[in-house]
């Protein structure tokens, strides 16, 4: 092996500098292993994970940039340890990493909206090279002759690696690009957030240095490595950390959510990180039977981020899993987006979440404040996402009318600014103006540049809670009304209720918004009383809001539309509800009530 460590200085230090250090200071450790899909298991020691990447690392440096100064590859991968290595391959050619997922199902319709994704971006980005699945070159390669590109299609099994041989330099730079993250292009055409080295390592190092994870410790996760906080935050952060990390997929958690608690459990993991419903899945779905002999007392950081985290959910993950080892202050909800590279706001170690009501106001999309006094006032739950992860990371809860700050207790829209904050979209001039250069009009902020989150919310308690977001708030009958707090009730209303979605249609010429409901259920089939499910959301939602939905829809397990995190795509419901895509198995619908089908 190399002595790639020595180029580990401050002036170049990267992450692909910290693979090289540790692939010498911790070759035979244990870095990564993978649960296939097949029952077998992918493993990889550091230095083999970094004689992987150095390879493929060095078939990149060949390759000729298309229109800018470097390459940019897309990996469209599985996830597995073959996704790790040609990421931190990226990193150690210099090249720019743009990630990307496999299709995930074989429908028709799943399969054009993969391929019109993938074109989209390829326009984009207009990559060197798409390392992809031996399966999906032939899909690739006609997708980008589409789009009169001709990218390198390579697959990782055509790049031989050999653990302890020679290696070429780390080349890449703090200020260079590492990775284009791209959003959900759920309700526009996806934007590539541009996250630099610098970006990675300040985030990562902070996330290290407020959890105090280090060589000798282990994590646990499944989340999908395309998405930022499975990447980053489940996958960089251990790897940079020196940690073991054991992974399963997306997939292989939904199918099995107690395989995530076990893995937990068997290795002594110390952290891991799910989105909330993650942590509610693993609530509804074990059965508190086939919970024995599970050991969580070494999960020191359990994080829960990229959606509103529920006070229920944080207390019902506490009750089920205390009395196996699992401390209720290792739940950590934290903050964060990708236009930032990941992590903005987390718990201190010892803290406990605050937790608070938030009372909605009209006409502004940013009113509202904490613990309301009026009788009857619409209020949504709040729990504290803690401070910011470093002292030169600000966050403002801004009205983004006036652009000044609102006082904690008071809702508005979180602006962020500080050196995790990307360099904006790319290609996207206008969009990254409006969303990255904003001002906080105070003495003491001029010319400081903020990042726009969209993002809702209130200081309380000394911690950032997350409120809702400006672009969801649907406006019925001229009052406000945030999509979470309907869901929260439409979900609280029956015990077979796991997930709803809320959204604002106009059917029939209306000229106001009507709210529909998509709602999910815990179980279906015969005995199952779906009207009086259908009933019990339209009442409460009157009752505790002063709505009459439009309708409101059974729909079958997994028809709610979410981003690979278990973020509602709120958007993409109400098209496919337009498109009478649901097919629901019990509807209510003005006043008519049917099954198997959709009005």
């Amino acid at each position: 092996m190399p002595s790639a460590a020595s180029q580990t200085t401050t002036e170049h230090h990267t992450l692909g500098h910290t693979l090289a250090s540790h692939a010498e200071r911790l070759s035979a450790t244990t870095a990564l292993v993978y649960d296939r899909s097949d029952g077998a298991q992918d493993r990889r020691t550091y230095a083999e994970l970094y004689a992987q990447a150095a390879a493929v690392g060095a078939v990149l440096h060949e390759l000729p940039p298309r229109t800018h100064d470097r390459p940019f590859v897309l990996i469209a991968l599985p996830d597995g340890v073959d996704y790790v290595a040609s990421f931190f391959g990226c990193l150690l050619a210099d090249a720019v990493a743009v990630t990307f997922h496999p299709p995930l199902m074989s429908t028709m319709r799943a399969g054009r909206a993969w391929d019109h994704r993938l074109e989209q971006i390829l326009r984009d980005c207009e990559p060197s090279a798409v390392i992809t699945a031996p399966e999906l070159r032939s899909r690739v390669r006609a997708v980008a002759d589409a789009a009169a590109l001709a990218p390198l299609v390579i697959a990782p099994d055509e790049i031989p690696w050999q653990a302890g041989g020679e290696a070429g330099p780390v080349r890449t730079r703090p200020r260079h690009l590492a990775l284009l993250q791209y959003t959900s292009g759920s309700t526009s055409s996806p934007k590539g957030a541009m996250v630099s080295n610098a970006n990675l390592a300040h985030n990562i190092a902070h996330i290290r240095r407020n959890l105090g994870t280090g060589p000798g410790q282990s994590a646990a996760g499944w989340l999908p490595l395309f998405h930022d906080m499975g990447l980053i935050g489940m996958v960089c952060h251990p790897l940079t950390a020196g940690m073991s990390l054991h992974m399963s997929t997306p997939t292989g958690f939904l199918r099995n959510p107690l395989g995530w608690l076990r893995t937990l459990s068997d290795t002594g993991s110390s952290f891991t990180i799910a989105p909330d419903f993650g942590y509610a899945t693993a609530v509804r779905k074990v059965a508190e039977e086939r919970r024995d002999g599970l050991d969580l007392s070494g999960l020191r950081h359990a994080l829960n981020g990229a959606e509103p985290v529920r006070r229920r959910t944080v207390t019902a993950f506490a009750e089920a899993y205390e009395p196996y080892g699992f401390n209720p202050h290792a739940m950590m909800p934290v903050y964060g987006l990708a236009e930032a590279t990941l992590v903005v706001t987390c718990l201190d170690r010892q803290a406990p979440p605050a937790l608070g009501e938030v009372e909605r106001r009209i006409p502004g999309a940013a009113n509202g404040t904490v613990q309301g006094s009026r009788p009857g006032a619409t209020r949504t739950e709040l729990v504290g996402c803690g401070t910011s992860i470093s002292a030169d990371i600000e966050v403002a809860v801004v009205d983004p009318e006036t652009s000044r700050r609102r006082p904690p207790g008071e809702v508005g829209e979180i602006w962020i600014s500080g050196p995790s904050v990307t360099g904006g979209y790319w290609g996207h001039e206008k969009v990254t103006r409006e969303t990255f250069e904003a001002t906080v009009d105070e003495p003491g902020f001029r010319g400081r540049r903020f990042l726009r989150t969209g993002d809702l919310g209130v200081w309380h308690g000394g911690q950032l809670c997350v409120a809702g977001r400006i672009k969801d708030v649907i406006i019925h009958r001229g009052t406000n009304h945030h999509p979470q707090d309907l869901e929260a009730t439409a979900e609280g209303c029956h015990e077979l209720v796991a997930r709803a979605v809320a959204f604002a249609t106009r059917d029939d010429g209306d000229q106001d918004e009507q709210v529909v409901f998509a709602c999910e259920l815990l179980a279906y089939g015969p005995g199952v009383d779906c009207a009086a499910v259908l009933s019990a959301v339209r009442g409460a939602v009157l009752e505790e809001h002063g709505i009459a939905p439009a309708a409101v829809a059974v729909v079958p397990s997994g028809a709610v539309p979410r981003t690979t995190s278990g973020k509602l795509r709120r958007a993409e419901a109400a098209q496919r509800w337009s498109a009478r895509e649901f097919k629901p198995v019990a509807l209510w619908h003005r006043g008519e009530t049917s099954e198997g089908g959709q009005r």
